[in-house]
């Protein structure tokens, strides 16, 4: 069997592979760049999303109130704006 070479001295003239794929990210536009990250973490988000959704406790509010909640919230907060 052949001895075998750390990965480190085994091409040093060409780039490293990590480098070419630094190179085409910053060669991306900016919302490309996003989308690779949002692709990247995806199941990172629905994870943290799952936690979320688990730590909001129900509401036991029918439709009319939600609705009275609502207009009272957006008659308190018009006075308040700052234009």
């Amino acid at each position: 069997m052949g001895t075998v070479k750390p990965h480190s001295s085994v091409n040093k003239t060409s780039p490293s592979t990590f480098a070419l794929l630094i190179d085409d990210i910053n060669k991306m536009s900016e919302s490309e760049q996003k989308a690779l990250w949002l692709q990247l973490n995806k199941e990172k988000l629905g994870f943290f999303a799952k936690e979320i959704d688990a730590s909001v406790t129900p509401h036991n509010f029918n439709e009319a109130e939600v609705d009275a909640l609502i207009n009272e919230a957006i008659r308190n907060g018009r006075g308040k704006r700052k234009n």
